[in-house]
């Protein structure tokens, strides 16, 4: 039964009751979505305190709707109990409103960022070209094993298991010549970061 019934005066229809309790706790909802608006302010535009509103807004009908009066327990307030159910139903709603915004731009930001590597387009240069290119300067130091690595794993798309079995070594050591690997070429990855 939504908190509506219990709030509305006799003969109100619910439409009303609900417009009434929006009134009435209006301030608290703005107060909430400002409070997120204010958290994660650098990851957000104007624009989308409308958008927090709005979800603030439906979280706030969607427990009315769910709020089960029976529930609550003797000598507590249900409109206080309400109120509570409602304001932890808003704030999930918008914590998984901005972790999804989060979560865009992040992918909006890392698409930005590739764009500077100096990686030609694939239709002028084929891919292992184009990393070969970008290792030259790092092969040298490469041992005969950690190239066979990256060639296998690299170019032909080789799994771990393959590798060794190929290596004729264990999965273990294949594991090895990846993480020595890693450390070999951490400059390389600096370098394609700062968009050489």
């Amino acid at each position: 039964m939504p908190f509506t019934d219990y709030f509305a005066a006799p003969f109100e229809p619910e439409c009303y009751a609900f417009e009434r309790l929006m009134q009435k706790y209006e301030p608290k909802i703005r107060k909430t979505v400002k409070r997120y608006n204010n958290m994660y302010k650098q990851y957000l535009c104007s624009a989308d305190y409308d958008d927090l509103l709005q979800t603030a807004y439906t979280a706030f009908s969607e427990a009315n709707d769910k709020f089960d009066i029976t529930k609550v327990g003797p000598g507590k307030n249900p409109e206080n109990v309400f109120i509570a159910f409602a304001a932890r139903t808003m704030e999930g709603r918008l914590s998984d409103y901005l972790r999804k915004h989060y979560k865009n731009k992040s992918r909006e930001l890392y698409d930005h960022d590739n764009s500077a590597y100096d990686i030609p387009d694939e239709a002028t240069e084929p891919l292992n070209m184009q990393m070969l290119r970008i290792l030259k300067d790092h092969l040298p130091v490469l041992s005969p094993r950690e190239a066979l690595y990256i060639k296998l794993s690299v170019f032909y798309d080789w799994n771990t298991g393959q590798i060794a079995e190929a290596a004729h070594v264990s999965e273990h050591t294949v594991r090895s010549w990846k993480k020595s690997l890693r450390k070999k070429l951490a400059p390389l990855s600096d370098e394609l970061k700062k968009g050489k």
